[in-house]
């Protein structure tokens, strides 16, 4: 005779004691250092490393995947990243002094250009030698949107930095924000990108304890789809709102990049497309801390004011809070450094709306292999012209057009997957573009 279900999870009950507890992370994974199988991963892409702005008269001490490192501005404007110690006798650079060109150790004076070479040794009768034969370690940098960014691959393998197509849309300016530091693994980061399970609980609990946080349209659970994109990886999020069906979607760009639509979006307004709201990067300091960087894209007619908008998106995405206010209004901090400083996925129980984690899981490990195999992983581009369109943005259409009964979870699900297949054949953000370009 069968269990009925309900017996089948009384069976369960008051099981701790038989519940495994321990297992290993997914090092494979999750390991961001030097010659490790994830870390030669994350080398092949541009990291943020510091806002623009955080360059003064004195070298910024940072770290990224592992390594310590010294990110500067020379007197002539040129940006460097060298690594942390002098090569000489490895006395640290953050005391060096910053010149006209380059960066001085402060201990015997050996000055280097941004780099890594060496421009003088004081005193040194065998400098002319010396120059030829040793160096500083560098890194490549790139500025965009405020933000500096660092490529620490091999330098005979340099991508170009993806200037992605919702970047210059006309009219919408790039707005960097602060900071956000998390303890906890790089990837616990990024799969909440494609979690949209998540956006219906955590984030409308602030709206039932009062605060005005995320759209209560949040609530309505909606039915999910995700695919695989050019670049990385995106859900879709398709639910009932009135008279319309909101199709929300948000896509992961490479290892390290993700991007939203809008936290205040209801879903009563149609349009075919709307304008991005945030990019956001995500930088693994060790296998156990992160730090995100972010631009908010900014037009002039803001329906609220900026000081709003700004506190809003940033609140609940750092521990700057008291932890009885985070135990009240728990967040993405909450979430994601609360799964450990090291998610072990041995000891999930994962269920049919995290297929987008696991899409993603699938997608970095691919990546992984490829680099191990000596090809380059999804995200990586030589060229601009490889880069691919992106795809996050809200479209909201009249209910009586998605192709069925929008009450019917299974027509949403159709909608979805079929609006998935349709952005593809036709980038919302290029229609976009041309409808803001007049």
């Amino acid at each position: 005779m069968s269990q009925s279900p309900e017996d089948a999870s009384k069976s369960l009950a008051f099981n701790g004691y038989h519940r495994k507890q321990t297992a290993e992370p997914d090092w494979f994974l999750c390991q961001v250092g030097r010659r490790t199988p994830g870390g030669e991963y994350l080398r092949r892409f541009w990291h943020p490393l510091a806002y623009v702005d955080e360059l003064g008269d004195v070298p910024l001490r940072v770290r990224a995947l592992g390594e310590d490192l010294i990110a500067f501005r020379d007197k002539s404007s040129r940006i460097g990243v060298l690594h942390l110690h002098c090569s000489h006798r490895n006395a640290s650079l953050e005391f060096g002094v910053i010149e006209g060109r380059g960066l001085r150790c402060c201990y015997h004076g050996r000055l280097f250009d941004v780099d890594g070479t060496i421009l003088e040794i004081p005193g040194e009768p065998a400098f002319e030698r010396l120059r030829r034969e040793a160096s500083q370690g560098a890194y490549p940098t790139h500025v965009f949107g405020g933000i500096l960014f660092v490529y620490m691959g091999p330098p005979e393998d340099l991508p170009v930095f993806p200037l992605y197509d919702r970047f210059s849309l006309p009219g919408v300016k790039l707005v960097p924000g602060p900071r956000w530091a998390l303890d906890c693994n790089w990837i616990q980061i990024k799969e909440n990108a494609v979690d949209p399970h998540h956006t219906q609980i955590l984030h409308v609990i602030p709206q039932l304890r009062g605060m005005d946080h995320f759209a209560n349209e949040f609530g309505n659970f909606p039915e999910l789809a995700w695919t695989e994109t050019p670049g990385g990886v995106m859900y879709l999020a398709a639910r009932r709102v009135g008279e319309n069906v909101w199709l929300r979607s948000a896509e992961i760009l490479g290892a390290n990049l993700h991007t939203i639509s809008s936290i205040f979006e209801s879903g009563h307004e149609r349009k075919p497309a709307s304008l991005p709201f945030m990019s956001i990067w995500t930088l693994p300091v060790d296998d156990d801390r992160s730090i995100g960087f972010y631009v908010s894209h900014v037009t002039e007619n803001e329906p609220m004011p900026f000081e709003k908008r700004r506190y809003l998106e940033s609140f609940g995405q750092t521990e700057d809070r008291p932890y009885r206010d985070r135990q009240w209004l728990p967040a993405d901090y909450e979430a994601q450094s609360g799964q450990g400083r090291i998610n072990i996925h041995a000891l999930e129980q994962l269920g049919t709306q995290d297929r987008g984690i696991m899409l993603f899981r699938r997608q970095i490990r691919r990546g992984i292999e490829a680099v191990a195999r000596g090809e380059t992983p999804r995200g990586f581009y030589r060229t601009q012209s490889d880069v691919p369109p992106t795809f996050a943005n809200d479209c909201i259409v009249p209910a009586d057009t998605i192709g069925g009964d929008p009450d019917d979870p299974a027509a949403l699900r159709r909608f979805a997957d079929r609006m998935a297949a349709e952005y593809v054949r036709s980038p919302p953000m290029a229609a976009l573009a041309q409808n803001l370009r007049g």
